[in-house]
């Protein structure tokens, strides 16, 4: 819950230029060259389009040429290097000298540039961690000119080296300063190889990578252009490290690819596998390696109808995909369900959940067959939190069917849904419904009731007060009366995720990083498979046992990752083994009442593979208000966050 309550539309999300709408890979007429004469390539929006470019390694005499050969290979943009390719010079006197792969920028116009090319700095910059100083300041020089160009010609995105190796000190603190001054302030992708040889051995291209960006303090202007190699990580699970990561772009070699039976290019299971999972992050296409001898045309052409092929391939996504598209990565706060009023729109969407229902209805059924069963011919029924009526839909067809007499009292505090309420119950004929337009903490009952039922969740079970308004409401139950649901208990498991956690940052305060945030994850990674349970509350609580509650989790880091906060679940049992759980374990699939929710750290946690994580949760309230406190101890104490609810509560 909580997660509809948006505050604007969540960003697509920018996308790399393109030449022309690929024939390939979408429907329509391609726009004639003829009719972009100022700008001879060109391409339209799409959220869920593919855009593939090609790599070339030189730029050519005629770049007006190369642009359009690209385009009538149905290629969207083209990537090709700014300078001349040569080895690094030997620092000498006068320092870099800048040697421009075109004549000058007006090799095309302005609005080509900025685009339909990418273009490539040198691929030595990197000086690397035993550089001299003259050798550093030439490198240093050269990043400063080349970035000073880019910029100039205004290209749509600047692709960087790679870092020689992890240690890249030198690299990252050049870039830095670079991107501080103001020099540049176009998009800028680093190109990181899946697998680097350095040294002559491999290096996992992630930790090459997570070390530059630490370097650069999570800077949200670098993004990765990923380079799948031959070679590929050894487990599946680091490869799913990148899910997470700021990966705009992927670099496919023409040779990593293998040759069919037909003898056509194909990429392995697993290259074809990783691939498609990036296609889910809106990943653009790079395929570089493509011969650029006159007369290749057909044979290139293969690669491109192969990627093509690849992504029209996939399964459409479902109603819930389309459904959860918007609010993938997007921070919301959650409810105050005791101080706020739901809109018509929340309760249409809520009601609108083609599980939730279904499970409270037969959950109902069940409770009240077994009342029947023990003798009772007469049932009273209350729901709290009623809303707009689903759940009083529920409690009459679940009646219907099991042929009872049930009496229902429908309390919901929001005077406008009671208007609704009030309509329905005319125009549907609830003639065994009386409708209280009242705060159930200050109602009276007229008599006990059998059966008392709400959907009072948040995405952690408890989040939204659901224990201290049963608690207060069970007074109306009789001595053998039920609460549907009996039991719900939250989860938590350690996230990646540096899209939400520079989400958070970008407030420049303390008090949203000790803030839970409603969140549907997509670009993140889990690297620890285990989800413990945190906190468990049951209903009746007749005994009225305090609602507080503390718990230490331990989670074991399977790879290297860096932990941005925590994921939090629930999992709810309503009656007789029927539940509701956005739990992964036990996920009730196609309900999207809820989704998880995700407390951040002000401070990412650097785990080592095997490494374990030991967290501490506090639920805790006062007269005001109810709250949760966070903290970790290992592997190095942080801060405890949200202390006495300072920054986030629910109140009262």
């Amino acid at each position: 819950r909580g997660h509809y309550r948006r505050r604007g539309r969540p960003g697509a999300g920018q996308t790399l230029p393109r030449l022309r709408p690929s024939g390939r890979l979408r429907r329509g007429a391609r726009a004639s060259l003829a009719a972009a004469a100022a700008m001879p390539v060109s391409g339209g929006n799409g959220e869920l389009a593919l855009h593939v470019g090609r790599e070339y390694d030189t730029a050519g005499d005629d770049l007006r040429g190369l642009l359009q050969g690209a385009s009538d290979a149905k290629f969207d943009f083209v990537v090709i290097p700014l300078f001349q390719r040569r080895p690094a010079d030997e620092p000498r006197e006068g320092g870099y000298e800048l040697q421009p792969s075109t004549a000058s920028d007006l090799a095309v116009d302005s609005k080509t540039w900025s685009s339909a090319v990418v273009g490539t700095l040198s691929e030595w910059l990197d000086p690397g961690p035993n550089a001299s100083q003259a050798r550093r300041d030439f490198c240093f020089q050269a990043l400063e000119k080349e970035l000073h160009w880019a910029s100039h010609l205004g290209v749509y995105g600047i692709l960087l080296p790679p870092p020689a190796s992890p240690r890249c000190e030198h690299f990252a603190a050049a870039l830095g300063r670079q991107i501080l001054s103001g020099i540049c302030t176009t998009q800028l992708m680093v190109r990181i190889p899946l697998v680097r040889e350095v040294g002559g051995g491999q290096v996992d291209g992630w930790q090459i990578w997570n070390n530059f960006r630490l370097l650069c303090d999570h800077n949200i202007r670098l993004q990765i252009a990923l380079e799948l190699t031959a070679d590929l990580p050894t487990t599946d699970k680091e490869l799913e490290r990148w899910f997470a990561e700021p990966v705009r772009a992927v670099i496919v070699s023409a040779e990593i690819f293998l040759t069919n039976k037909q003898g056509f290019p194909v990429l392995s299971k697993r290259h074809k596998a990783f691939l498609l999972q990036l296609f889910k992050h809106r990943v653009q296409v790079i395929i570089s390696g493509l011969s650029e001898v006159a007369g290749a045309e057909v044979e290139n052409d293969k690669y491109i109808h192969y990627v093509a092929r690849l992504f029209q391939g996939r399964p459409p996504l479902t109603s819930q995909e389309q459904f959860e598209l918007p609010y993938h990565d997007y921070l919301q706060a959650p409810l105050q369900p005791l101080q706020d009023d739901l809109e018509s729109q929340t309760y249409e969407t809520f009601e609108k959940d083609p599980v939730k229902y279904v499970q409270y209805e037969e959950a109902i059924f069940r409770c009240i067959k077994q009342k029947l069963e023990g003798g009772k011919t007469q049932l009273a029924a209350i729901v709290v939190g009623a809303g707009r009526g689903p759940l009083v839909v529920a409690v009459r067809s679940a009646a219907s069917r099991a042929e009872a007499d049930v009496r229902v009292w429908a309390v919901e505090k929001n005077p406008n849904a009671i208007i609704t309420l009030k309509h329905r119950s005319r125009l549907e004929g609830w003639t065994n419904v009386e409708i209280v337009g009242q705060d159930m903490r200050f109602w009276n009952a007229p008599q006990p009731a059998d059966l008392l039922v709400s959907e009072l969740l948040g995405s952690f079970g408890d989040n939204e007060l659901s224990p201290e308004c049963l608690d207060g409401a069970q007074r109306f139950l009789a001595s053998d009366g039920v609460c549907i649901p009996q039991k719900y208990t939250s989860f938590l498991t350690p996230v990646t995720s540096p899209k939400l956690w520079n989400d958070v940052k970008n407030y420049n305060d303390v008090a949203h990083f000790e803030t839970a945030y409603v969140v549907k994850f997509h670009q993140a990674f889990y690297p620890s498979r285990e989800i413990k349970e945190c906190f468990t509350f049951s209903h009746p609580n007749w005994e009225l046992t305090s609602n507080d509650r503390y718990a230490e989790l331990e989670f074991t880091s399977e790879v290297e990752a860096i932990v941005h906060g925590f994921a939090g679940y629930f999992h709810c049992e309503l009656y007789d083994g029927l539940a509701v759980s956005i739990a992964p374990q036990t996920y009730s699939e196609g309900m999207f009442s809820w989704f998880p929710i995700y407390f951040p750290l002000r401070l990412p946690v650097h785990m080592r593979e095997g490494q374990n994580l030991k967290s501490h949760w506090w639920r805790c309230h006062n007269d005001r208000k109810v709250w949760y406190e966070w903290a970790v101890s290992e592997p190095s104490p942080l801060p405890v966050h949200n202390p006495g609810g300072r920054s986030y509560y629910i109140g009262k």
